[in-house]
């Protein structure tokens, strides 16, 4: 098998023209790559584009999902390969998170099959050993307050995640749950301005998106919020407890500063 692409978490094989797998590393919960298969049935299921899945599989210890094979390129990958067109694919990226913000979840489906924004990030949030624990208390007490909505969120939606073919489709599921969209711009808006690329990334890539990544994130939310009826206000009410919840991840100590910052920064404003 053909590897052609990779990230902190997992890899990406060509199986053949039809399919890819995506084999974790050693030591992904299990769980976690049991909820992106089912998970990605379900929002397939309410219309949202995303590869199909074909079932999962063990290799050497590593298990995977195979996947559709989809031709095409990582939005990512086309911001780098041409830069004069950057504002043209942070609109896009909007209008496709707009989009995604459309489908609302049923009940029982909610219920039954998609994790809770809020429930998520609580748990992320007290696993975090980057905070005091009066810190995380009050975090965790102010996430409490903040508004739950029914709407199919990503969890992880950034450039990367996103594919651009003949359609365009969402990537990565692993994420994925039910809550409210301002949460999920708020993590988008963080990834953009302080969200490291993986390790395999070549230097060049890195220092090109790092020098755009203000412009970046500004376009995006200007679009997002002229296609929404969110305001400002009520994304950035988010951003404390989602940079709390986004410690929790597999990043580098340089992200986790610029997070600790933000935290903080809103953290003693509120206080």
């Amino acid at each position: 098998m053909k590897r052609i692409a990779e990230g902190r978490t997992a890899e990406i094989f060509q199986q053949s023209h039809e399919s890819v797998i995506k084999l974790y590393r050693s030591g992904f919960p299990k769980e976690a790559i049991s909820y992106e298969y089912e998970i990605t049935k379900r929002v397939a299921s309410l219309g949202i584009p995303v590869p199909q899945v074909y079932g999962l599989v063990e290799i050497e210890e590593r298990v995977g999902i195979i996947f559709e094979y989809l031709d095409g390129k990582p939005l990512l990958q086309k911001m780098v390969e041409h830069p004069l067109e950057l504002d043209d694919f942070a609109v896009m990226l909007a209008d496709i998170h707009v989009m995604l913000h459309r489908f609302e979840v049923p009940a029982d489906e909610g219920v039954n099959h998609f994790r809770k924004q809020k429930e998520v990030l609580a748990s992320n949030i007290h696993q975090v050993d980057q905070l005091s624990p009066d810190e995380k208390n009050a975090i965790l007490q102010y996430l409490e307050e903040l508004p739950n909505g029914n709407r199919v969120c990503h969890g992880d939606f950034h450039p990367d995640n996103v594919l651009i073919g003949e359609k365009r489709w969402i990537l990565d599921w692993t994420d994925g749950m039910i809550g409210n969209p301002a949460g999920d711009v708020a993590r988008t808006l963080l990834l953009l301005r302080y969200g490291t690329l993986p390790d395999a990334a070549p230097d060049h890539v890195k220092e090109q998106l790092e020098g755009v990544r203000k412009q970046m994130g500004d376009v995006y939310i200007n679009h997002y919020l002229t296609q929404s009826h969110l305001r400002f206000d009520e994304i950035d009410q988010w951003l404390m407890p989602i940079a709390a919840a986004r410690l929790k991840d597999w990043i580098p100590e340089e992200e986790k500063d610029q997070l600790r910052s933000v935290i903080r920064e809103r953290f003693y404003r509120k206080n």
